[in-house]
């Protein structure tokens, strides 16, 4: 079925090899790292704003993209009422059951990874994570052992870039979330079949593990629970405010090859601040050059999806550091010739930054850095940006790695 859909031009094999993609290693292990040219840049904001939309103009012909009537639709254009909508006449839906209740099971154009599938709800539905969507995760890596698949969260600000048709991600790939130490064990008393563990990565990850399917679920659905009305002013976490939820998680499941379960379950909590008014555990706006959207499913787990600007922008700035150190200039320098550009401006402090880390590596004067190729310094550059990403995933973790975080993160298992 997947060589059926890349044939029928559905994945954009071609599209796909264009991307840009590397490795960077951090203290969290190696990142992976793509810049996807075909898939443009999303406002935080106008996803929350999608969620509830409505549409009003009477054709309602798919609800959305990802709907099983896209399958075949030979699309609209921008002045239909409804808006534009893309054609899908090579889109191939094969049905599927999750949970006693219809599914659509296809792979995605964009393929962020190695047979990057969607697991779509029949109905036009919002996102959701309770017993059912476990129940649902469940059934499918049973159904598709050799296959992971999680879920955005369902709240805006830390849910992906669709949360008004429910649905998941999967394939066949092992994610660097997937591959991270342990920190640190843990028991829940209540299910002894279960094995928990804090995994040490940016975000706050507890991973169960059990061979008992049904404990695994239950011990999952336990701690969605009680995150869900958990509160810890102390670092900033708030179950409500003036009614409005705002904790949830991200949920992963994978079946191993010995009948293991694996449950990543990522504390995920959309809080806004004054400080932060796209949310205090969303990437800073020290980052925005970078990243600016939602942290979903596939960054969660350590593959950073950026947007397309950055390859012109990225250039620019490589351009004018190899400027900077052909003639001697110092980090000021490279800071001055970005901000009199309005697409590089962005990035001027941080180039300024990752520029005199550079001169330190040296010498300390550019000349010593003079013999760097055009395709060395674009790999120092492409790395910093995988720094950025790290530092983007630490900004989505609600219990941080310093001595406050640690004892808040305690005190919520102890909570359990």
């Amino acid at each position: 079925f997947y060589t059926l859909c890349c044939d029928a031009g559905y994945v954009r094999r071609s599209a796909i090899a264009r991307n840009i993609t590397w490795t960077t290693p951090t203290t969290w292990g190696d990142l992976e790292i793509t810049i996807n040219l075909s898939k443009p840049e999303k406002d935080p904001r106008e996803i929350a704003a999608a969620k509830t939309a409505q549409n009003t103009s009477g054709e309602k012909y798919p609800a959305c993209q990802l709907c099983l009537d896209n399958e075949g639709y030979s699309g609209r254009g921008a002045s239909s009422g409804a808006g534009a909508h893309p054609a899908r006449q090579n889109l191939r839906i094969i049905p599927i059951e999750l949970n006693q209740h219809r599914w659509g099971f296809q792979y995605s154009p964009y393929a962020y990874f190695n047979e990057h599938c969607i697991a779509m709800n029949s109905d036009h539905i919002p996102m959701h994570i309770d017993h059912e969507a476990l129940v649902n995760l469940f059934d499918f890596v049973d159904r598709f052992p050799h296959y992971f698949i999680g879920s955005n969260a369902d709240l805006p600000i830390v849910g992906g870039s669709i949360l008004s048709h429910d649905h998941y991600q999967g394939g066949r790939y092992e994610f660097p979330m997937m591959r991270a130490e342990v920190a640190e064990e843990f028991e829940l008393k209540q299910f002894p079949e279960v094995a928990g563990a804090i995994l040490k990565w940016p975000l706050s990850v507890l991973r169960l593990s059990s061979t008992s399917r049904e404990e695994a679920l239950k011990a999952a659905e336990f701690i969605i629970t009680a995150w869900r009305s958990y509160t810890d002013e102390s670092v900033s976490v708030y179950a409500q405010t003036d009614g409005e939820p705002h904790n949830t998680v991200t949920p992963v499941v994978r079946k191993l090859e010995d009948g293991i379960y694996e449950v990543f379950l990522a504390l995920r909590c959309n809080i806004t601040s004054e400080k932060h008014p796209l949310g205090i555990f969303h990437p800073h706006a020290e980052y925005h050059h970078i990243k600016k959207e939602n942290i979903g499913l596939i960054e969660v787990m350590g593959l950073a999806v950026l947007p397309p600007r950055l390859v012109p922008e990225l250039n620019k700035v490589q351009s004018v550091m190899e400027q900077c150190l052909a003639n001697d200039k110092k980090a000021n320098a490279v800071y001055g010739q970005l901000t009199t550009d309005s697409t590089t401006i962005s990035h001027a402090d941080w180039a300024r930054q990752i520029y005199a880390k550079l001169l330190e590596q040296g010498d300390g004067s550019s000349k010593g850095n003079a013999s760097l190729s055009s395709e060395q310094l674009k790999k120092y550059i492409y790395d910093e940006v995988g720094i950025v990403f790290s530092h983007v995933l630490e900004d989505a973790g609600v219990f941080k790695w310093d001595e406050e975080g640690r004892a808040a993160q305690h005190r919520f298992l102890e909570s359990l």
